[in-house]
């Protein structure tokens, strides 16, 4: 739903998306400000304005913060007034702050992935991650990943694709000698027995994709017992990689823990408070 109405007794938030009918969203930030005691209020945006059109309507309504999905959270970048270094670095923002007038960018689709993946218990200095795809959520997960120390990442993405070249910009940037870039045709001939950790961070098994995998089942067969497999993707809760790794015995985990710990992220930046994130998982469950 979009406010017709300036509600002034109550500080707003939004996520701009299309669609958005079931975003778990305002679910997650309604009772972060609540248990907080904080007098604001979440609710959803349909849109596919642009950029200087979305930075309008947030100053309009008055927006306090807000969440941006694809394509927004990279056509809204040149309409900020600061970007953090890391949403700079990554090439998107999932999350603004309306200070008076001045709109901040940053980015906690990364960091909340990592938390997520710290609170399932991997070592990522211990960990080898094989990590699917060059969008915007893959960006940001490869960002974190290597800033919080993991052992090697390599990043699956088709070569001659505009992604590609994002990520191969993104490492040189990062110059950390642990991450490496693999076109998606060379994933026949990986050595899956020296992956730990999987991320699905394409679209794939998602919207018209929602029936298709990014790997087969001879390819999973082929990773440790203990290899651990993440979906960033959260609707369905049980994507078809997910299912089919469950059924050769590994650990599997969907995109819900990942949106927890980014809306806390965002929850942090705009009221320096802490969302409770164990009671969300156990309601969103």
């Amino acid at each position: 739903m979009s406010p017709k109405i300036k509600n002034n007794s109550k500080q707003q938030f939004a996520l701009f998306a299309h669609p958005v009918q079931h975003s778990l969203s305002p679910q997650i930030h309604n009772y972060g400000f609540e248990v907080n005691r904080i007098s604001a209020v979440y609710f959803v945006i349909d849109s596919q304005a642009s950029g200087a059109e979305i930075r309008q309507q947030i100053l309009d309504l008055p927006l306090a913060g807000c969440n941006l999905s694809l394509p927004l959270k990279e056509t809204l970048l040149p309409y900020l007034d600061q970007i953090s270094p890391t949403a700079q670095l990554i090439g998107a923002v999932n999350t603004v702050k309306n200070s008076a007038g001045h709109l901040f960018g940053d980015n906690t689709d990364g960091t909340g992935f990592v938390s997520d993946l710290q609170a399932q218990g991997v070592d990522l200095p211990r960990a080898r991650v094989l990590l699917l795809g060059g969008g915007a959520t893959a960006r940001a997960i490869l960002v974190a990943l290597s800033h919080a120390g993991t052992l090697q990442v390599t990043v699956a993405q088709r070569a001659g694709y505009p992604h590609y070249q994002q990520i191969q910009q993104i490492m040189m940037q990062l110059a950390d000698p642990n991450l490496h870039e693999l076109d998606w045709s060379a994933l026949t001939t990986l050595d899956f027995t020296n992956v730990d950790v999987v991320i699905n961070a394409t679209s794939i098994g998602f919207g018209q994709n929602k029936n298709a995998t990014p790997l087969q089942r001879d390819q999973l067969k082929k990773l440790p017992s203990t290899t651990k497999v993440w979906d960033v993707i959260y609707e369905p809760r049980q994507t078809p990689l997910l299912q089919l790794s469950q059924q050769l015995g590994l650990e599997t985990h969907n995109g819900l823990g990942m949106l927890v710990q980014q809306a806390a992220g965002s929850f942090k930046i705009w009221t320096a408070k802490t969302l409770p994130i164990k009671a969300i998982e156990t309601f969103l469950k």
